[in-house]
């Protein structure tokens, strides 16, 4: 049976990978992550990789084939044998001066033919590729894809001794880590308040897309492609009638529905947001208890809070710093709702997310003890049906 990956965020990948690094080529095991495409999966390795000071060298296994990692043959007349030059994507003979060791990035492993995956272990257990020796300080770390989840074509390959040699992860973005990301990287401004407000649509695991990827490239059409830096400058542009081509161009980047509705957000922005809902926004609490919001609005934000609880959730459960107060937040919001539509989210809760263990702590954290009250009632109504 086939080890089954550990789901990791981006700030955990960072560090499994930084001490993988730190424990040098010694270590007799592999970094394998898993994930859809666009995450960030190679940004991610690239990253430690120069905050460690190593050679980053990345080799998109998808495009070889056996022979070319054996290196071109050429004869050795002296000794009358053929031998094999090293080819260039591979690591060097020695680590290059001026850096503390070599990380080897192997990517789309599991899209790659099944030769060249079975040379895959020659590398990891001999340290060898070929005939060709790697150096001391060389790591290894391999990525690929999902396959049906993710709709992308995978080599299917079940080999137990090369498993039983991998520390496999599961990366699943999270908006906190991609707006730390996103800040320093000086994303468009548009695209960080949207992704701020309503951060599950940072990506979406069922459709693919968005992803984190689309949306830099949104910010570098925007910003380069139609010198549109400011969110001003944006809103005026989607709000003037005429030239529609930005709007496609969005579309084709992170897909029709999350193009349409990030551009409704800055042309017509939503009452409430997600991100209001997690952080139990008390101003946006009283306009929900006295029924000003429009309705559509409330449940467009509740359902987004709701996917990003999911996500959490999947990555490692809610916790006390992993969102327990933001689950008592969307509790306190849906006590609020009429009775059919708290009914529909409390078994959507359930159903979707998991969390029924935590729901007792989570009520405990609401500051009006009477809605506290009230939502235990009425979800425990929820779970007698």
């Amino acid at each position: 049976m086939k080890k089954q990956p550990i789901s990791v965020t981006m700030p955990e990948l960072k560090q499994i990978l930084a001490r993988y690094l730190d424990a040098d080529s010694g270590i007799n095991y592999a970094v394998k992550i898993l994930g859809h495409p666009g995450i960030g999966k190679s940004d991610a390795v690239k990253q430690v990789a120069l905050a460690k000071n190593f050679l980053f060298m990345d080799t998109r296994l998808a495009f070889k084939e056996n022979v070319d990692l054996g290196g071109f043959p050429v004869p050795d007349h002296e000794s009358r044998r053929m031998v094999y030059y090293r080819p260039r994507f591979i690591p060097p003979e020695a680590v290059p001066e001026g850096y503390g060791g070599i990380l080897w990035f192997l990517d789309e492993a599991n899209r790659a033919h099944p030769t060249v995956i079975q040379t895959l272990f020659q590398i990891i257990t001999e340290r060898v590729c070929g005939e060709h020796i790697l150096p001391e300080r060389t790591c290894v770390v391999l990525a690929g894809n999902l396959g049906e989840a993710d709709e992308t074509v995978v080599t299917e390959f079940d080999d137990s001794a090369l498993d039983g040699r991998l520390a496999v992860f599961h990366l699943r973005p999270d908006a906190a880590s991609w707006l730390s990301w996103a800040h320093a990287e000086k994303i468009h401004p548009s695209v960080i308040q949207y992704i701020a407000r309503f951060p599950e649509r940072l990506w979406d695991e069922a459709a693919i897309h968005p992803n984190p990827r689309g949306w830099h490239q949104v910010s570098q059409a925007l910003k380069l492609s139609y010198g549109l830096a400011f969110h001003e400058a944006l809103a005026a542009h989607l709000s003037a009638a005429g030239d529609h081509t930005l709007e496609k161009v969005i579309a084709s980047l992170v897909g029709p529905v999350a193009a349409d509705e990030f551009i409704l957000g800055i042309t017509v922005p939503r009452s409430i947001t997600t991100s209001q809902v997690l952080a139990g926004d008390p101003g946006s609490m009283e306009e929900v208890r006295q029924g000003r919001l429009p309705v559509e609005d409330v449940l467009w934000a509740l359902s987004g809070a709701l996917t990003v609880l999911r996500e959490r959730n999947l990555a490692g459960g809610l916790g006390a710093e992993n969102g327990l107060g933001d689950l008592a937040h969307f509790l306190a919001f849906t006590g609020l709702l009429r009775a059919d539509l708290r009914v529909s989210f409390f078994h959507r809760l359930v159903r979707q997310c998991g969390v029924f263990s935590q729901i007792p702590a989570a009520l405990a954290l609401i500051p009006d003890p009477d809605l506290a009250e009230s939502v235990g009632r009425a979800f425990g109504e929820v779970l007698e049906d």
